[in-house]
């Protein structure tokens, strides 16, 4: 019961606390942003009509890019239109240096192509005010692509047919075995479902671990332990203060995951993230989820454990960080290897790593959805951290002991030496 009333406290003060709430507004805000930035930018870049002016000797190329670009905005109108401006080899320097200042004093011209300038037959060159990463640039050279390629076939006197067999593509298909995807698409798919709930368990890590750390540090510079410590066990006020906090954690991300779903449900298609991969939720099994809960609760009270024992060293909030660095960099180095074995799950060193305590939260979760993992496999590395948290929760839990009403610096020799005495 008392556990019970000291969980309670711990959980309401966090939930209540600001860093809370902003936090929480944060994420759902990024979640929102991510959901509907891709289709905002392309609705964007689908509004702008663009001018463009073509450097070149004939009028020939911009009459074929006139012809060819015919898409349309929204309201009806072209996107593209294109203005000739012609120049030899005598007055060409004269005519660019002409086009460029008028590009950047005029508003209304997106940019100006040349088209094989003296010197360089085969080459355009594209001028812009803003950088732009294969849009009205990228459509631009596709067409000028085909136009060059017709010109070399016709060029060339080579046939239709001929030129069917030359281009006829080969069947190529791409087949990882050994993983648990059945398609190079599902494969994709759980790539990127990894890559996020990955995230999101470092995040949690050392986020929550430091919550922990810090709330044993503010407690003991503010003396607030030395009224506690005289009706509440210490190994009771380390537990509530780690099963607290790890509560809070679990609320928060029910709030992201939920709400993530939910736009995902209501917007019928998925997420893309990163260009050409997008996260379907008809593609994520329950089970996924499940095994992300269950690493987050096991690793959250393995590391938890390691920070709640080191804040019990520290009397200084600035020295906080300085403490905790070895487990942060500890997390650090599992989430390096975890990202790794995205690309190779089954790697020899990867699947010893996978049952190593301190990387089996981010490592084995990995390969649990990329790769088949037994049966076995799966109960040795929960049994492994249940062991390895009993006995860094006893140790911890020692350390508090001694460490609570201690003041100044402690050395982590003076530590051990009285945490053996007890």
């Amino acid at each position: 019961m008392e556990l019970l009333v000291l969980i309670q406290r711990e959980y309401r003060e966090r939930v209540r606390n600001k860093t809370f709430i902003v936090s929480t507004i944060i994420g759902l805000v990024a979640i929102l942003l991510l959901s509907f930035a891709p289709a905002i930018i392309e609705k964007m870049q689908a509004g702008e009509k663009s001018q463009i002016v073509i450097l070149e000797q004939t009028g020939k190329v911009t009459a074929y890019l006139d012809e060819q670009l015919q898409t349309t905005l929204p309201n009806g109108e072209r996107q593209f239109s294109f203005e000739a401006a012609l120049a030899n080899s005598s007055n060409w320097a004269d005519q660019k240096n002409h086009l460029i200042e008028e590009l950047l004093a005029d508003n209304n011209t997106s940019a100006f192509v040349e088209v094989a300038p003296p010197g360089a037959p085969d080459s355009v060159v594209w001028h812009s005010k803003k950088m732009n990463f294969g849009g009205d640039s990228g459509k631009v050279n596709a067409v000028l692509q085909q136009m060059t390629t017709q010109q070399r076939i016709e060029a060339s006197g080579i046939s239709q047919t001929q030129l069917a067999t030359i281009f006829n593509p080969l069947t190529f298909d791409s087949q990882v075995e050994g993983l648990k995807a059945s398609s190079k698409e599902q494969q994709t798919q759980n790539m990127m479902l990894v890559y996020i709930l990955l995230f999101m368990l470092y995040f949690s890590l050392v986020t929550y671990g430091m919550s922990v750390a810090n709330g044993v540090v503010e407690e003991k510079s503010s003396r607030v332990m030395e009224m506690m410590i005289a009706t509440v066990k210490p190994a009771s006020m380390m537990t509530a203060k780690i099963l607290g906090i790890g509560a809070v954690g679990l609320t928060q991300y029910f709030i992201w995951i939920g709400t993530g779903f939910g736009l995902l449900s209501l917007k019928g298609k998925g997420i893309s993230l990163i260009p050409g991969m997008t996260l379907q939720i008809t593609t994520i099994e329950p089970l996924y989820l499940i095994y992300f809960g269950i690493f987050f609760i096991l690793g959250f009270l393995l590391y938890a454990s390691m920070y709640a024992g080191i804040g019990a060293m520290v009397s200084r909030p600035e020295d906080t960080n300085q403490a905790v660095g070895p487990m942060t960099f500890l997390i650090i180095a599992a989430f390096m290897v975890a990202m790794m074995s995205l690309y190779s799950p089954d790697n020899q060193w990867i699947v010893w790593l996978s049952y190593v305590p301190f990387f089996t939260p981010m490592v084995l979760f990995s390969r649990l959805i990329l790769t088949d993992v037994s049966t076995l496999g799966v109960l040795l590395g929960i049994l492994d951290l249940v062991v390895t948290i009993i006995l860094l929760m006893w140790l911890a839990g020692k350390m508090y002991r001694v460490g609570v009403l201690m003041y100044g610096k402690v050395s982590w020799r003076h530590m051990l030496r009285l945490v053996r005495e007890r």
